[in-house]
């Protein structure tokens, strides 16, 4: 079976394996969907159409239109079935498609989205053949809410050839990332600020005071930033699509301990008090608390660390993320 892969942002699979070889990002394609081969799912990606009218009509149109990547929705494709990572490809396809059935991936509807992208989504993942999410939390409202009829947690996967455990080299460093509008890095600033000895850097685009932000980092220099690390800390307000996620698993895949909020979905990936600390959202002394504890005590962060490695080894690679799919397109 073939899977036509459309993916969001222009991504590029020739372009991703040249960064990929510079030890830029992870996986040989986005998300390690290539994997797909392995598990009987011939994968074929779309190239992104390129030039200077066609990059200005997209981003004229996901500006008007929801966000979604209307550009290449109505581009010839093959294969047997189309395969979407998200909704902002996922929609135009649904809308699109009339022959071959349509399998997308959903990460942001659940929380706070505007009118027109709403509008679209509710017409078009009703005609999806199957949707899933990586937030177990989502599924229940995707039914619900959005009309989708077929709905399914898939787990996401990190490469853990990429992101491999390494020892700690520095002492009191704790280390964040996240760009989405969900990420509560004040909240983890002035937590860390009250814990006697610890120091904060955040890999972020968001406004934060410059001490504390990394900016314009690739995978392979957060990657570093995980390896220097004593912890990896995660703050965010309440939302359902697991916020956070893909730094948790890279973090735990980097055999470092993790202290995430107990929002819907991110607690399925962090097993309390065996592989990272869980904290009630929005509760800055419980944060402060659970970071003070993972610094002062160095054998149950390593054992953490180690667990975590082995969680993600055993439940959340991007091989087993890839084999999930492809049962999923094989079902379908």
């Amino acid at each position: 079976m073939r899977a036509y892969l459309e993916l969001s942002h222009g991504l590029h699979p020739a372009e991703w394996s040249i960064r990929h070889a510079r030890g830029e990002v992870p996986d040989h394609w986005p998300y390690g969907l290539d994997r797909m081969v392995n598990h009987g799912v011939q994968p074929i990606m779309r190239i992104p159409a390129r030039g200077r009218v066609v990059e200005r009509i997209g981003r004229a149109a996901r500006h008007r239109l929801g966000g979604y990547e209307w550009a290449d929705a109505f581009r010839r494709n093959t294969g047997d079935v189309i395969l979407c990572w998200d909704e902002y490809s996922g929609v135009p396809a649904a809308l699109r498609e009339r022959r071959k059935p349509v399998i997308t991936g959903v990460v942001w509807l659940t929380d706070e989205v505007d009118r027109t992208t709403a509008w679209f989504a509710k017409r078009a993942l009703p005609r999806a053949a199957r949707v899933w999410a990586s937030s177990s939390a989502m599924i229940p409202r995707l039914e619900r809410d959005w009309g989708v009829r077929k709905a399914q947690h898939i787990p996401l996967g990190i490469d853990v050839d990429f992101f491999q455990a390494r020892p700690r080299t520095e002492e009191g460093l704790v280390v964040s990332a996240g760009n989405d509008r969900h990420r509560d890095h004040g909240t983890l600033i002035r937590a860390v600020t009250k814990v006697p000895g610890a120091r904060l850097e955040i890999a972020t685009r968001l406004p934060i005071p410059q001490r504390f932000a990394r900016i314009g980092l690739n995978e392979g220099q957060i990657r570093d930033l995980y390896h220097r690390a004593s912890v990896v800390a995660i703050a965010t307000t309440p939302n359902v699509h697991a916020s956070g996620l893909t730094v948790t698993l890279e973090a735990m895949a980097s055999g470092r301990p993790v202290v995430i909020p107990d929002t819907p979905g991110l607690t399925d990936y962090v097993e309390n008090e065996r592989t990272g600390l869980v904290y009630p959202v929005g509760d800055e002394d419980a944060l402060a608390k659970c970071v003070q504890r993972l610094l002062g005590d160095d054998a149950m962060a390593e054992e953490m660390g180690r667990a975590a490695r082995r969680k993600v080894e055993q439940h959340f690679s991007t091989e087993l993320q890839a084999a999930r799919l492809a049962e999923l397109i094989r079902t379908t």
